[in-house]
């Protein structure tokens, strides 16, 4: 399944992951594109059981209102859903992970390979 970008420059890619969606950021996520990737966002989880992964592999700068777009992602799959990073960059590591923040992101330093989820019996 493929999803349509939208103009943000920040959203590299998105599409499917096995049943996951992978959205992938570049650049930078400050005040500036926030708004835009929030609405994108919002669109992918608007029925509250979406399972994201958010690769931000290739963002170079990530302030606080970019911690906002993720943690109202995660907000808005909670239930059903889920919300899973994608980071190796230092300098975001140590702000998602930040011990006064509490976020409690879910963080990997890789793609998992897709797995689809199994099939119940018929």
């Amino acid at each position: 399944m493929s999803y349509p970008l939208p103009a943000a420059s920040c959203i590299a890619s998105v599409q499917a992951h096995a049943s996951a969606v992978l959205v992938c950021l570049r650049g930078e996520i400050d005040i500036a594109t926030a708004p835009d990737i929030t609405d994108y966002l919002d669109t992918l989880t608007y029925a509250g059981s979406a399972d994201l992964l958010i690769d931000l592999r290739q963002v170079q700068f990530m302030d606080g209102s970019g911690v906002r777009v993720l943690t109202r992602a995660r907000a808005r799959v909670q239930g059903e859903g889920r919300l899973r990073l994608i980071c190796t960059a230092p300098v975001l590591l140590q702000l998602l992970r930040h011990p006064s923040l509490q976020l409690w992101f879910d963080i990997l330093d890789h793609l998992p390979p897709p797995v689809d989820p199994p099939q119940a019996a018929a």
